[in-house]
């Protein structure tokens, strides 16, 4: 499967690439890590090698910039929400690793009940008014027992004993998954994988439909089908290649206080009673690779918002609007802000596509609709169009009182306004908005001498 297929092998290609750094000194895991990570935001990977009270070195940052998606796809950086979209779409049975070859499967570290399944990990705190130790980067693996097919999540998972996380579930498959768990008095088995490569962290991303097995949507992704393998203590397949995966239950009918914690918006989701995991055993490769994920980076950013491209493009083709490209901002930590190129737009274009495009990501706020010569994945020049192509009085359509996110501070009970910006230039008018430019047929020849392009 190439450089792609695991974390370390990822790590190595990130490292050709000059774009892994080592920290080789030691470091505290209390906000010290994330505030590297911070720093390398969108820049490089790191890899920590000494991290407090941890046995095992630390890799965070592991996806810098949305072209890693491609980089690891084998794609162009225009073809990865394409890509998605067809995994989802059309699944690829996994492929099972006997348990003796399993790399996950190398060690087993429980001996009895009273070992310390957790103590020995690199779990940073990342914020200053975090709740504690966090888990963010684990793939929680469940199966559906309605349809038996597997579902992925990353869940913010507080670790709060030598056994015992505890794990915000927001609305969603995992969350649907326990509840009827909990109808039945029974307990949820899991296993969380510790050390993954970017795509298996895209799949656990993939819409929460109960009829989709998220482990072979990321086999699609790969170019071979993904290695996976069973473990004595769950009757569903892990990931072969993990290099950490800690097994146990979200135990039916209890709850305890998780949080708070820095989310997505760059502020604190609050606490509150949250399901109790209690773990059982912990598999590992021979020298394992810790992973964690920046809560409000990039990292965080791209993995959530990708899927939410996918489903906005599938329900814009839908809605007959004929797209040239579509982009989550960063600045709207993929998943608040859309900047949405269309073709040949005519009058009711924007709000119609904006519609659409607010019924397939329920998180989106703010809606800017461009014409297809603006570069949306540029900012400046979507910037540009709202500055030149849109009167505040005419342009703008406000939409009061609709679903929201429950993360978003500025929302009222989990309803919030919606903005929908017309940047697009009205019909028979192209001439007046047209963008200045210098047409150089040799500009290349200048350039090589001035930029040593060869």
């Amino acid at each position: 499967m190439g450089d792609t297929c695991d974390l370390r092998g990822w790590l190595a290609l990130l490292a050709e690439r000059g774009e892994l750094r080592t920290l080789t000194r030691e470091i505290n895991p209390d906000q010290d890590v994330a505030a590297v990570l911070e720093h390398a935001d969108g820049r490089y990977a790191v890899r920590f090698n000494a991290v407090r009270g941890s046995r095992f070195p630390l890799a965070g940052n592991t996806i810098v910039s949305r072209p890693h998606f491609a980089l690891a796809m084998g794609c162009r950086p225009d073809e990865i929400v394409g890509r998605l979209a067809a995994a989802i779409a059309a699944p690829r049975p996994c492929a099972v690793a006997d348990a003796a070859m399993a790399l996950v499967l190398a060690v087993r570290d429980d001996g009895n009940e009273a070992d310390d399944l957790l103590g020995d990990l690199p779990l940073p705190v990342q914020h200053e008014h975090d709740g504690g130790r966090y888990l963010t980067s684990a793939v929680v693996v469940a199966r559906d027992p309605r349809t038996g097919k597997t579902n992925l999540s990353i869940n913010r998972l507080q670790a709060t004993g030598p056994r015992e996380l505890r794990a915000l579930m927001l609305p969603g498959r995992l969350r649907a998954i326990f509840a009827e768990c909990e109808k039945a008095g029974t307990d949820l088995p899991v296993a969380l994988c510790v050390g993954v490569a970017p795509l298996l962290l895209l799949a656990s991303q993939a819409p929460a439909s109960p009829d989709l097995d998220d482990l072979a949507v990321a086999s699609a992704l790969y170019p071979e089908p993904l290695e996976v393998t069973r473990i004595p203590e769950v009757d569903f397949p892990v990931p072969a290649r993990a290099e950490i995966v800690l097994t146990g239950s979200f135990k039916a009918g209890k709850r305890a206080e998780e949080g708070p914690f820095g989310e997505y918006p760059r502020t604190y989701g609050p606490g509150g009673p949250a399901p109790v995991l209690e773990l059982s055993a912990r598999y590992r490769r021979e020298d394992p690779i810790a992973q964690t994920i920046l809560s409000g980076g990039r990292e965080h950013f791209l993995l959530g918002g990708l899927p939410r491209e996918a489903r906005m493009a599938q329900a814009l083709s839908a809605a007959g609007v004929e797209v040239a490209a579509l982009r989550l901002t960063e600045g709207g930590s993929c998943r608040v802000h859309a900047a949405i190129a269309v073709r040949s737009p005519r009058p009711g274009t924007a709000q119609h596509a904006a519609m659409a495009a607010f019924t397939s990501v329920t998180t989106l706020k703010h809606v800017v609709i461009v014409d297809d010569d603006v570069d949306v994945f540029d900012s400046e020049q979507v910037e540009w169009a709202i500055a030149t192509r849109t009167q505040a009085d005419r342009d703008m359509l406000v939409i009061p009182r609709t679903l929201g996110s429950s993360l978003d501070p500025s929302t009222d009970g989990n309803t919030t306004a919606k903005l929908v910006i017309d940047a697009t230039v009205p019909p028979g008018t192209r001439d007046r908005f047209a963008r200045m430019r210098s047409a150089s047929t040799v500009l290349d020849t200048y350039l090589a001498e001035l930029e040593d392009r060869g």
